[in-house]
């Protein structure tokens, strides 16, 4: 509607803070004053002028500038019982979605946790308004972690055997490897080899039994060392140096990513002749987008913030859109008890696990702790309030009031009312029904904000706004 009656301008709503007048405001009058040199208000009050429409009910020009909206009763009503509540926004476009995708070196911690309910929310979220959403897990099971991983179960099952053990300073030293190492020595296990692609296996087993109990399932698992056997590495390594974007220096084979808005160039091929991280993950990236997927998100912690303009750059030396990634970083998760916090680190061995928490708090908990605050902030998991039974605990409040509805609605089936919407919606008359009324329509436009900003914390702070207008 605003966009019919100021076609051109970037239009940005949002929703009218609680006490003020009106349902929407918009800062529109900002950005034409700023055009014109003008003043806000000023402007404003011109552009109330503009707005006409019959969902509408009142337009006013507030103090310094904003432009708040009412939306009609009756329209409001009607759109409530009438339209769908979920909005069709995709139309089938194809995305993949990669998360997780820890190292096959050790558990599911919370960090990650955090991680998979962010995605998984996404992707389910996304397929339901109309995206040809995929949920992908890259599994790093080639490269220098991994022959650390089978260093580190072979030094742990000479420390079974009462020999002199030594993990490697980089290595693995949570007491978790020790149950790999009683495997790896039951199954006669002695190549490096063999331990190594046990070790892996173990992992990888354990991480799905693990994400599964999150309830996060994917649909696809792809090797790094599947990868590595299609040739695209090669082929990758081949087009950087054909576009003369590669070059040597003591030895080692940089990328210049600088050109594509890195703050420096990256090795690709150490000067041992090993590939680099870079390199494969390019030749991931591209295998995502031969497979039919123009979009790609990828959803990562933040030490891997250095890698994105790498990566983008390599995408577009292939000769791809910019836009074709976009990587979400999901910033760190501090575990708080009794007022401590824990100390993560999973080569110490102090790791925090995703199974741990779930063997103390309900996986619905969990996962909405780690959903409510903004993928952008840190977050603090205080282990006593998702314990605790009242409505200081959100998903208990939100829980509750899901409990009250149902208890309604049952209520209503018994004294044979029926909780069909055919009836004369305009019997609702009072404050607190329009306010609920309201709450419900915001969530499509919830929707289509998680869709549109990839923000999944939408979701719990909707979900506590319609509990306390309920």
């Amino acid at each position: 509607m605003l966009q019919r009656a100021f076609p051109g301008e970037e239009i940005a709503i949002d929703y009218v803070p609680k006490g003020k007048k009106g349902d929407y405001f918009t800062n529109l009058a900002f950005r034409i004053a700023a055009k014109k040199k003008g003043e806000p208000l000023a402007v404003a009050q011109k552009l109330v002028q503009q707005i006409q429409d019959t969902m509408i009910s009142t337009v006013t020009a507030e103090k310094p500038g904003f432009i708040n909206i009412s939306i009609d009763r009756g329209h409001l009503l009607n759109t409530l019982f009438t339209e769908p509540i979920v909005p069709t926004v995709g139309h089938g476009e194809h995305i993949l979605v990669e998360y997780v995708s820890v190292n096959p070196t050790g558990p599911i911690s919370i960090v990650n946790a955090r991680a998979a309910a962010v995605g998984d929310t996404l992707v389910k979220i996304m397929k339901q308004v109309g995206f040809a959403c995929t949920a992908e897990y890259y599994i790093n099971d080639a490269g220098r972690q991994i022959q650390l991983l089978a260093e580190s179960v072979q030094q742990r099952m000479d420390q079974l055997r009462g020999k002199a053990a030594q993990v490697p300073e980089h290595g693995y030293h949570g007491d978790y490897l020790l149950d790999v190492a009683r495997e790896a020595i039951d199954r006669n296990l002695e190549d490096r080899d063999a331990i190594k692609s046990f070790a892996v296996g173990y992992f990888i087993n354990h991480q799905k039994e693990t994400l599964e109990r999150f309830g996060v399932v994917f649909d696809n698992w792809v090797r790094e060392s599947d990868i590595r056997q299609t040739g695209l590495v090669d082929h990758v390594l081949a087009t950087l140096n054909e576009k003369n974007l590669t070059y040597e220096e003591e030895g080692a084979l940089f990328f210049r990513t600088t050109g594509f808005g890195d703050d420096r160039d990256r090795v690709i091929v150490t000067s041992d002749g090993r590939h680099t991280y870079l390199l494969p993950d390019i030749a991931y990236h591209l295998h995502k987008i031969k497979r039919d997927y123009p979009r790609l998100i990828d959803i990562w912690g933040p030490d891997h913030y250095g890698h994105i303009k790498g990566l983008t750059g390599g995408i577009m030396a292939l000769g791809y859109p910019e836009q074709t990634l976009h990587v979400l970083i999901v910033q760190e998760v501090k575990l708080k008890e009794a007022g401590e916090y824990m100390t993560m680190s999973k080569r110490a061995g102090t790791v925090a696990t995703l199974d741990t928490l779930l063997d103390q708090v309900p996986k619905d908990v969990v996962r909405f702790f780690l959903l409510m605050r903004s993928c952008s902030q840190h977050l603090d998991f205080d282990l006593d309030l998702a314990l605790r039974e009242s409505e200081d605990n959100p998903v208990y409040y939100v829980q509750y009031a899901h409990a009250r509805i149902k208890s309604i609605i049952q209520f209503a089936r018994e004294k044979g009312e029926s909780t069909k919407t055919d009836f004369d919606y305009r019997c609702i008359k009072e404050d607190e029904e329009i306010a609920l009324a309201k709450a419900i329509l915001r969530f499509p436009e919830m929707l289509e904000d998680v869709t549109r900003n990839l923000e999944p914390s939408y979701v719990t702070h909707y979900l506590i706004d319609l509990a306390h207008a309920f």
